[in-house]
């Protein structure tokens, strides 16, 4: 019985003996790398996890406004952020097919600000539509857009 517990233990030690060389050779790897390569992969790295940008339209009676707002950021990141403002004279499905009646742009939209853009209504019924494009730090572009709205000559929302 003694000697199936000591073998037990001596097993158990070599195990994590093996398991801690392992380790010191990853991490002895890690360090000499390329000091250009460990500068480009720190780059690379996001530092934010997850953001959520919302965007809204609405008027302010003459004009319409596009609004954008960053709701929630986790984690220390720059977030760009482009808020665009279309019209139509018939209704879209799609900015596309609408004209840009203004643009505003925000290198780091920082939580809770809001970034927002304004065009006159000129007394003209027309259906507007919103549209944001953010990224956080280096990760892809991320796109949303407001459905389209009729807005009538008095700034109404209808």
């Amino acid at each position: 019985m003694v000697k199936s517990k000591k073998k037990v233990l001596l097993t158990i030690l070599l195990a994590l003996s093996i398991l801690m060389l392992c380790f010191a050779c990853c991490f002895i790897n890690d360090n000499t790398a390329n000091a250009e390569t460990n500068e480009e992969l720190n780059y690379n790295q996001t530092r934010g996890l997850v953001t959520r940008i919302s965007i809204d339209i609405g008027s302010y009676g003459d004009s319409i406004w596009a609004r954008a707002c960053n709701d929630f950021t986790l984690g220390f990141s720059t977030i760009q952020v482009y808020v665009y403002l279309y019209s139509s004279p018939t209704f879209q499905y799609t900015y596309r097919n609408m004209k840009l009646e203004a643009i505003d742009y925000i290198a780091d939209l920082n939580i809770g600000k809001k970034l927002e853009v304004t065009a006159p209504i000129d007394g003209v019924e027309r259906y507007w539509r919103a549209r944001v494009k953010y990224r956080m730090d280096n990760k892809d572009w991320v796109e949303e857009e407001t459905q389209s709205y009729l807005v009538n000559a008095d700034g109404m929302l209808l």
